[in-house]
């Protein structure tokens, strides 16, 4: 048992201390007035970003947002005259105690994805039985991000050059990609409609989607089709590939690389042989 299991253990303590200590009644306000504040912070989080094109005010906008619902939510509850005697009863603190160890759940899900960021304690995570759980969650993390499609900007280990793809990965903040709208890219290789396989885990704690071309087979995370490419690196792979570059996945190899073929369906730009493909 390293550090990792004793924050993730003391953490879920100290939830289910806090709630059973409060009762059934004050704990289930409490994880409702927590979703409260996180919707209406993300929706505030999205409209704001929107509005003035910039993550910061959509940062600002869902904390000012969050807390002053959580706040106003504990005070409207003060001021009702709900007696929440009820909930502390030997059994609502059983059920309160229930309640917390959700909540501290919860956040281990949330918290160690984000402390596996860090390349100096993701070994400490792997290492860790109790992270275990929480680490087989991170592709439903990414699942769920794409299903509510907000636009938040993400620290990601990646690539910033198609280049330097598996080779020279920087942790830069960069959009959030929606992978799963690139379900029907053209495949780079023989241009038919790829298909999204979801997230997997990848190289210890990196979750990486995957597309496969159920023509030829090629694999990747998105960097093998056309729209996948232009959004990932904001370049033409017909552009790069004319660089004398390999074009092939650094995250899910095929061990073939490509030339591009034909007019890309993005920006229009020819490749070589353009009769050779459709």
């Amino acid at each position: 048992m390293n550090f990792i299991d004793l924050l993730i253990l003391f953490l879920i303590a100290l939830a289910v201390y806090a709630e059973a200590s409060r009762g059934l009644l004050l704990a289930l306000f409490d994880i409702l007035r927590v979703l409260a504040g996180l919707s209406f912070g993300l929706a505030a989080y999205s409209l704001a970003a929107t509005v003035f094109h910039s993550y910061l005010a959509g940062i600002v906008a869902f904390v000012v947002i969050a807390v002053t619902l959580v706040t106003v939510l504990a005070m409207l509850l003060k001021r009702s005259g709900v007696d929440p005697k009820w909930g502390v009863t030997p059994w609502g603190r059983i059920a309160g105690g229930a309640v917390g160890f959700c909540l501290g759940f919860a956040i281990c899900t949330v918290l160690i994805p984000v402390l596996g960021r860090s390349r100096e304690l993701q070994s400490d995570i792997m290492r860790a039985p109790l992270a275990r759980p929480f680490v087989a969650l991170m592709p439903s993390l990414y699942t769920a991000a794409d299903a509510m499609n907000v636009d938040l900007p993400q620290l990601n280990r990646r690539a910033v050059r198609f280049e330097d793809e598996g080779l020279n990965a920087k942790a830069v903040f960069t959009e959030r990609i929606n992978f799963s709208r690139l379900n029907g890219a053209m495949c780079i290789e023989c241009r038919t409609p790829v298909r999204f396989q979801g997230y997997r885990m990848k190289l210890g704690m990196s979750v990486s989607p995957q597309f496969i071309c159920p023509n030829c087979g090629r694999t990747s995370d998105g960097c093998q089709t056309f729209e996948g490419f232009h959004t990932m690196y904001h370049h033409c792979p017909i552009e790069v590939a004319r660089g004398r570059v390999a074009i092939d996945c650094g995250v899910w190899p095929n061990g073939r690389p490509v030339q591009p073929k034909g007019r890309c369906p993005v920006c229009g730009r020819i490749g070589e042989n353009p009769g050779a493909q459709p």
